[in-house]
C-alpha cells in the first residue's frame, strides 16, 4: 500500500488519528520498527521540520513514522496548538522525536505523553523541547518549564532532556535571530561516537542557545556563532564556543521515577536547519542511537530530502503556512509546505516593520513576496528597519 494511500486510510477510518500523519516504509533497517513524532512549537517550523525527517527514516529507511501535529478546530496544522490528536500513537512507539514549546494540552493528552515516558520510552529532543510546556494547569502542571516544585523541577524539559529556559541553570539565547547563523560541530572528547558518524559540520540559521548540559551528559556538539546569516569562515570571536547538544542514558518521569532510556538533545533543529545535508545526518543518527539501533548507523546513509522542501523562516504569528492539513502533506512526492499554501503574516502593511529583519537575509524570499505583494515587498518599497523587541525563548 503506497504512503497517500495508507495514511488516507488511517485519516478516515480513525477519529483517534484523524489529524495524523504515516509515512509507511517498506524495507530497511526500520522495517518493523515505529517513530513518532510530535511537532508543536510556536515558532521554529517544527511542523517542517518533522515531517521531512519522517520521510528520510520511512523512505530510505523502511521506519513507520506518524507525525503528530498541533491542529485548530478545522483540523488544519497551527504552530503552538492546544491540541494534538493522535497521542495515543505513542504506545507502540519504539522511539519519539519530539519538537514542541510552551505547550498546554488537555489533561488526557497530556497523560498520554506522560505515559511514555512512565514506561521509560527513549527520546530525541531538540531546540524549544526543553522548554515544551506552559501554563498547564492542575494535575499535569508539573510539566511547566518554570514548574519550581522540588517534586519535578524545571518541569518536564528539565527532567527528561536535563534543561529549562533558565538562564542560570538552563537556557538562554546565543546570538543573533535572523542575523547571525551558526557552525555546529562535533565535541572532540566525543568523535567515534556512533551518531556522529559522517558528521562534520552543521550550519543551522536558527540562531543558536547557550545551554548547560546536566551532569550526567555525554556532550557532542558544539556552536561558534558566526559574523553572517549563510555558511562562512567569518567567526563572532566575542561570542565562546559554547555546548550544542548531548545524550543521557537516563531521565525522571512525571510520577518521579527515574528511568533508564535513551535521551538526545540539540538546540538546533528549526526547519531550515534542516538544508544542512550533516543537520540531517545527525538527527538521523539520533533517532538509531536512541532507539537502540547504533549498529545500523553509517557514515553514508541516505539522508537526502524527499519530495519538495521549501522551509520557512522561524518567527512567531508569522512565516508559518496556513489551511495546511496533515493529509496534504501525505506522499512521498509532496511538498513541505504545499506551494499553494500561504504565509502568514505577511499581508498586512503594519506588520512588514516587524517581518524586515527575517527578509534582509532572505532575497529569495522576498522576491517570492514581491510577486505576490508588489507595493508591499517591490522593488520600490522600501522595509523600515526592524523594531526592537524582547527576544522570544
Amino acid at each position: 500500500m503506497n504512503t497517500w494511500i495508507t495514511a488516507a486510510v488511517l485519516m478516515a477510518a480513525s477519529p483517534v488519528l484523524a489529524e495524523s500523519l504515516v509515512y509507511e516504509g517498506s524495507e530497511g533497517l526500520g522495517k518493523g520498527k515505529h517513530i513518532v513524532f510530535i511537532a508543536n512549537d510556536h515558532e521554529y517550523r517544527s511542523e517542517q521540520t518533522c515531517p521531512l525527517l519522517a520521510k528520510i527514516l520511512a523512505k530510505h529507511h523502511g521506519f513507520r513514522c506518524t507525525v503528530l501535529f498541533g491542529v485548530d478546530d478545522q483540523g488544519a496544522i497551527k504552530a503552538g496548538a492546544g491540541d494534538v490528536p493522535g497521542l495515543e500513537s505513542l504506545k507502540d512507539a519504539d522511539v519519539l522525536f519530539f519538537f514542541a514549546r510552551f505547550m498546554n494540552l488537555p489533561d488526557e493528552q497530556a497523560g498520554l505523553l506522560a505515559d511514555y515516558f512512565e514506561r521509560g520510552g527513549p527520546v530525541v529532543g531538540v531546540r524549544t523541547s526543553t522548554h515544551c510546556f506552559n501554563g498547564q494547569k492542575g494535575v499535569w502542571e508539573k510539566l511547566n518549564f518554570n514548574y519550581s516544585g522540588e517534586d519535578y523541577r524545571g518541569g518536564l524539559g528539565e527532567q527528561v532532556f536535563g534543561n529549562t529556559w533558565d538562564k542560570v541553570r538552563g537556557q538562554s539565547h546565543y546570538g543573533s535571530n535572523h542575523h547571525m547563523g551558526s557552525r555546529i560541530t562535533p565535541v572532540a572528547s566525543a568523535v567515534g561516537h556512533p551518531i556522529l558518524a559522517g558528521v562534520k559540520q552543521i550550519h543551522a540559521y536558527s540562531g543558536a542557545y547557550e545551554s548547560q548540559p546536566p551532569a550526567d551528559a555525554v556532550p557532542l556538539l558544539e556552536v561558534q556563532v558566526l559574523n553572517t546569516f549563510d555558511p562562512s569562515d567569518d567567526i563572532n570571536t566575542e561570542k565562546p564556543i559554547v555546548n550544542a547538544g548531548w545524550t543521557r542514558n537516563c531521565y525522571v518521569a512525571p510520577s518521579g521515577e527515574k528511568k533508564v532510556a535513551r535521551v538526545v538533545y540539540t538546540s538546533f533543529g528549526a526547519s531550515e536547519d534542516l538544508l544542512s545535508e550533516d543537520g540531517r545526518r545527525f538527527l538521523v543518527n539520533a533517532c538509531l542511537w536512541a532507539g537502540g539501533w547504533e549498529d545500523k548507523i553509517k557514515a553514508d546513509l541516505d539522508v537526502s530530502i524527499v519530495g519538495g522542501f521549501a522551509p520557512s523562516p522561524y518567527g512567531s504569528g508569522a512565516y508559518y503556512y496556513e489551511g495546511v492539513k496533515p493529509a496534504d502533506l501525505a506522499g512521498w512526492d509532496s511538498q513541505i509546505m504545499p506551494a499553494t499554501a500561504n504565509l502568514a503574516g505577511v499581508s498586512d502593511p503594519a506588520t512588514v516593520r516587524q517581518r524586515a529583519g527575517a527578509l534582509k537575509n532572505r532575497p529569495k524570499l522576498r522576491a517570492q513576496l514581491a510577486e505576490k505583494y508588489p507595493q508591499l515587498y517591490g522593488p520600490d518599497a522600501e522595509l523600515p528597519p526592524e523594531k526592537s523587541k524582547k527576544k522570544t525563548k
